[in-house]
């Protein structure tokens, strides 16, 4: 449970200002178009894409280190080192979850033709249009 708070704290100290000139809300600011349904799925969009720029490596790194620290320390304690050999593999279990979904999202949005992108790896890009 420390390390959870702990990597929390972290994470709260070191992610950028959402608050910035371009924000995860694209709209319904001062000088701002009034926000629309398109608008909802830019800002999840933002959300996601700054949780996988910011959390996940830093949450990855931070769980690295705690097993390394674990397994550099275990010394003949077996309890110790298998906890340590847990924590790493679950840090690259869950990445190759992550990412394998992400080709997964992608191949099937690309390949169906719900979204016709000019490259396959821009599908995530959302263009709201103004009518």
């Amino acid at each position: 449970m420390k390390i959870i708070l702990i990597s929390f704290l972290f994470l709260i100290a070191l992610l950028p200002n959402f608050s910035s000139a371009a924000g995860l809300v694209p709209c319904g600011g001062t000088g701002e178009s009034p926000c629309t349904f398109c608008d909802f799925f830019t800002m999840i969009n933002n959300i996601v894409r700054e949780f996988f720029k910011w959390v996940v490596p830093t949450v990855a790194v931070l769980m690295l280190v705690v097993g390394g620290v674990l397994f550099l320390f275990a010394g003949a304690k077996p309890d110790t080192l298998r906890q340590a050999q847990g924590i790493i593999t679950s840090v690259v279990i869950g990445l190759l979850i992550i990412f394998a979904a992400w080709v997964i999202v992608n191949t099937v949005l690309v390949k169906s033709g719900i979204v016709a992108s000019p490259s396959l790896l821009q599908w995530y890009q959302i263009q709201c249009t103004v009518q």
